[in-house]
């Protein structure tokens, strides 16, 4: 009878985040599958197509070009986050003089309005009236846009998402820092561990859940990045910034393909989760 009852409190205390996931998270997952299988001209007409829809994208060069684009900004968006933020957040944690005010600096961008974010970003590097213009102009430098650039868009974009979100980053490591044995630091401390020793052999071990947990984190948010990337670029020049979300805004909210919109949703769904669980066995093999 104790067993019952206690497994009907935890159950109370289940349902409603359970019911909260399911009605958020799976429920439109599987009426974004359901929809991808019509044509839907119109949220009130459709027609059963099948998997057309799907046929349609992978023969659809903007598909492809926004697949490439957000794999590639996956890619090097991670790594450069990791590696930076990771490295802060120790120089953080051993407690340098003045670092509650870098941490404090390092912080700011992560509260500040992605919108307001990216309407900054557009002004600093406009061609036109930027300051960045006058400066190059100043020693008599030739000024190019790199959000005008086809070939360098996208790694400007990086940049700028690095900028806004790296104190989100540095935080999670912050904290996971603070959660390791210093029991195990003072023995290897001890034992003569320093320096580069200790950060590759000591650290980076005690470390790994964190580790792993923030790159998942990292590459989910790599492949659903949308507002800061449309707002300074909309997906441009010439779809050199169009990653998938873009291009699912577009195709849905531009042309009304409702059908093909919920289309790349599941196919950035999957293959997020496909990458995620790549991951997670690649850090557990580690491990």
């Amino acid at each position: 009878m104790l067993v019952k009852r206690k497994a009907l409190t935890i159950g109370s205390f289940l349902l409603p985040g359970l019911l909260v996931y399911v009605g958020f998270m799976w429920i439109p997952t599987l009426r974004s599958f359901y929809l991808s299988l019509f044509h839907l001209p119109n949220l009130a007409s459709k027609t059963f197509v099948g998997f057309r829809n799907y046929q349609s994208l992978f023969t659809e060069p903007i598909f492809i070009k926004s697949l490439t684009n957000t794999l590639k900004f996956m890619a090097v968006n991670v790594p450069i986050q990791i590696a930076t933020a990771y490295i802060i957040a120790y120089l953080l944690y051993m407690g340098f003089k003045g670092y509650k005010v870098f941490r404090f600096m390092f912080f700011v961008p992560v509260v500040l309005l992605t919108a307001s974010v990216g309407v900054v970003a557009e002004y600093l590097f406009s061609p036109w009236l930027g300051p960045f213009k006058k400066f190059f102009e100043f020693f008599g430098l030739e000024y190019r846009n790199p959000f005008g650039n086809a070939m360098i868009a996208i790694y400007a974009v990086v940049m700028m998402d690095w900028w806004k979100w790296l104190g989100t980053k540095i935080m999670l490591f912050y904290a996971g820092f603070q959660n390791m044995s210093t029991e195990i630091i003072e023995a290897a401390t001890i034992d003569g561990a320093g320096g580069i020793n200790m950060f590759f052999r000591i650290i980076i071990p005690l470390s790994w859940e964190i580790l792993s947990l923030v790159t998942v984190l990292l590459i989910i948010g790599s492949m659903k990045v949308f507002g800061l990337l449309f707002i300074m670029t909309g997906g441009g020049p010439n779809h050199a910034t169009e990653v998938l979300t873009v291009y699912l805004y577009n195709i849905a909210f531009s042309e009304f393909n409702f059908g093909g919109g919920s289309a790349v949703a599941v196919v950035l769904f999957a293959l997020t989760i496909v990458i995620t669980i790549v991951m997670r066995r690649l850090f557990r093999r580690d491990k």
